[in-house]
């Protein structure tokens, strides 16, 4: 006899819970709906945004895992109760049969009035459990969407990290180059070299020069004192010394 107020109070529990239920999935939707790219294009730290970002979807993760266990267990339980609920109607329905039988009319009727109450009872557990149903539907799906979202995210940062390493390489090199003056640098040292290069065959080319000049000056030098020689022989053999 107590049922009816077990349901009543059931139902305001369950009103509770889809109150808590609906809020989660309103907080989901706001976060899954939002412009990734759009977020992370505009914030001066991308990489400490998508960190923050997935800092929140993470914890309604764990809300909405929590929220869609409970909410199968409550219509697990619901449909328990309706079941048992259904049963007792047909048990009433029986009783009734059995008490008309029996010409009992008044016992009949008393049980097709309890039969009525259990039926009644039962169809607000079916009408609680399809209701229920739909929030576990409801939750399951915004549990994928947020999953999704999150492996999205995720990825979208590791592309970011790649591309500040990438940026930071790019600028050492850039630094390093800088530092050597760049290929210019290098075009002036192949034209040092090749200057250096002519210099030194030049230096070369005048000492051959001046060693072959100084060489002939001597075989002349040699030369003149054997032509003297013989001019001072000449000169004691004709008696004119």
């Amino acid at each position: 006899m107590f049922q009816p107020l077990y349901s009543a109070v059931r139902s305001d529990k369950l009103a509770l819970k889809e109150e808590s239920t609906m809020s989660i999935l309103g907080r989901i939707k706001d976060l899954v709906s939002a412009n990734v790219n759009a977020m992370l294009d505009k914030a001066e730290d991308p990489e400490k945004m998508a960190n923050e970002y997935l800092r929140q979807l993470t914890n309604e993760l764990y809300e909405a895992r929590t929220s869609v266990a409970a909410a199968m267990a409550d219509e697990t339980k619901l449909e328990q109760h309706r079941i048992a609920g259904q049963r007792e109607t047909d048990q009433w329905q029986s009783k009734a049969e059995a008490a008309l039988r029996a010409g009992d009319e008044t016992l009949a009727k008393a049980a097709l009035s309890r039969k009525v109450q259990s039926q009644k009872l039962a169809e607000q557990y079916q009408q609680q459990e399809t209701a229920q149903e739909q929030q576990v539907t409801a939750l399951q799906d915004a549990l994928v969407n947020l999953e999704t979202r999150i492996a999205e995210v995720k990825a979208k940062k590791e592309l970011i990290i790649a591309k500040k390493n990438r940026a930071a390489t790019q600028e050492a090199i850039q630094r390093a180059t800088a530092s050597m003056g760049g290929a210019s640098t290098l075009d002036k040292l192949d034209a040092l070299e090749e200057k250096v290069d002519d210099r030194l065959a030049k230096a070369d080319a005048m000492a051959k020069l001046e060693q072959g000049s100084l060489e002939n000056k001597f075989r002349n030098l040699e030369k003149d004192q054997e032509v003297d020689s013989e001019l001072a022989e000449l000169k004691r053999k004709m008696g004119m010394s």
